[in-house]
């Protein structure tokens, strides 16, 4: 197996970012605290345990049936994923004073969780793999960007920069080829 196609190093990048979030947050505390740096500390530390289950292979958060595929299946991965980062979206907004565009996002991508796990029309199923699709490719698109620009300012910064925007390109990067997996295509009628 490659190095994208195991779920374990999913959860491995999900950990390195949850944990770079985590020490940025509290450097950020100690600078100058500021409500939003409680956000990003709880937002890290959601995502660090989500990429523990996934790492460990077995799910450390179990809200219903979201996750009821599991964090082993590329599916699984998907729908908790993007649920994750949903809630840390809102959690977020909320600690930055009620940033509107962070909650809504957050409430879309929780949504499109939710959906995912839904008996919907195959119709539906198909806008959600293509949107997916989509924004997974933005996101390697911007991930690109983020480690060409993480690069300035003092040398604990960049390093916290780049350990973070590396993560997130290869996130995203096994995000879209978990899509393009015969698992998730299946369940989202591809």
């Amino acid at each position: 197996m490659s190095f994208f196609d195991e779920t374990k190093n999913f959860g491995l990048m999900a950990m390195i970012a949850g944990l770079v979030m985590i020490l940025s947050s509290i450097l950020w505390m100690v600078d100058d605290f500021q409500w939003g740096s409680v956000g990003v500390l709880i937002g890290g530390l959601l995502l660090l345990v989500f990429g523990l289950g996934a790492y460990q292979g077995e799910s450390k958060l179990n809200i219903g049936s979201l996750f009821d595929e599991g964090v082993t299946s590329k599916f699984g991965i998907v729908v908790g994923f993007i649920i994750i980062v949903g809630l840390v979206e809102i959690i977020q907004g909320l600690f930055a004073w009620y940033d509107l565009y962070a909650i809504v996002v957050g409430v879309l991508l929780v949504l499109f969780g939710v959906l995912m796990k839904m008996d919907l029309s195959d119709i539906l199923k198909k806008i959600i793999w293509v949107v997916l699709l989509i924004i997974f490719l933005v996101g390697i698109i911007f991930g690109f960007l983020d480690v060409y620009n993480a690069f300035g300012g003092e040398t604990l910064w960049v390093v916290l920069n780049v350990l973070n925007a590396v993560a997130y390109l290869l996130i995203y990067i096994m995000l879209f080829l978990y899509m393009l997996a015969p698992e998730v295509k299946s369940r989202l009628a591809m």
